[in-house]
């Protein structure tokens, strides 16, 4: 009886230790390979095919294939890349990995343009890094705007800060043109939107994480800036006359934990 009751706690243990060993490789696979989700979007402003990369929410994350990445992005030959923020975390004191991947996106002579997140602010060293990232040639677009000619369309491409109040988004937008495409990027999806312009095609953003943790049918679990089960978490969706694309990020913030939810960058066609 007793051994009999001893062979099935074993197999119990041994079933959770399975298990266990399961959850984790998995969870390895979710944070550590990274996917690439491709978007497609109509517009009757572009007489040519528009394509964007966004990266977001890296959080120096070490696990993740950087030269995939550079890769990934040479094969897809967008016209320019979005950086939306969190490039580091706010603890990170090494910058080289993040240095690292920017010098390798500015390598492939695309324009690279960014904006902040929270976590660039967060860092003690954020005035270091702004410096860096500066010296390797990117463009920080804080509260400005730049134009961006393809072809016989202008692209115009504003940046929100992660802070910025109303009165900063009304001075960024007080041109806003409605014959050209105009791309918003903002690190947070939420934030802008009680500001957005009516003419800002598309916004670009990150932060949600997608939630980090999502669970079928419902979606993301927890987002910052939003809480429980947020409303804008992962994807596209539409605000007002606005298409917002919220991509899921390259990093994990507090844990790292992902759950039907793997990294990810954004390969963005507008035709």
């Amino acid at each position: 009886m007793i051994v009999g009751e001893n062979m099935k706690k074993s197999k119990i243990f041994m079933l959770l230790l399975i298990m266990a060993l399961l959850s984790f490789i998995y969870i390895d696979d979710q944070i550590s390979n990274f996917k690439i989700n491709r978007v497609e979007l109509q517009t009757e402003k572009l007489d040519k095919e528009i394509r964007i990369t966004q990266i977001t929410d890296f959080h120096s994350n070490d696990r993740v294939d950087l030269g995939g990445i550079i890769e990934s992005v040479r094969l897809f030959d967008p016209h320019f890349i979005a950086l939306t923020g969190d490039i580091i975390d706010f603890k990170t004191v090494d910058f080289s990995l993040s240095y690292e991947l920017i010098e390798r996106l500015v390598e492939t002579g695309k324009p690279v343009y960014f904006v902040y997140g929270n976590h660039e602010y967060g860092n003690p060293h954020f005035r270091e890094f702004v410096n860096g990232i500066e010296d390797r040639g990117i463009e920080i677009l804080d509260e400005n705007s730049v134009g961006l000619t393809i072809g016989d369309n202008t692209l115009m491409i504003y940046g929100s800060d992660f802070y910025s109040t109303s009165d900063g988004y009304e001075k960024l937008f007080s041109n806003v043109d409605a014959e050209y495409f105009n791309i918003l990027l903002a690190h947070s999806p939420n934030r802008p939107i009680p500001y957005l312009h009516e003419e800002i095609d598309l916004m670009l953003s990150g932060h949600t994480h997608g939630g980090q943790v999502r669970l079928p049918i419902v979606g993301g679990v927890l987002s910052p800036g939003e809480g429980f089960f947020p409303e804008y978490d992962k994807g596209l969706m539409k605000v007002g006359d606005t298409t917002l694309y919220i991509d899921s990020g390259l990093g994990n913030s507090v844990l790292p934990i992902r759950l039907f939810n793997p990294v990810q960058i954004s390969e963005i066609v507008i035709k």
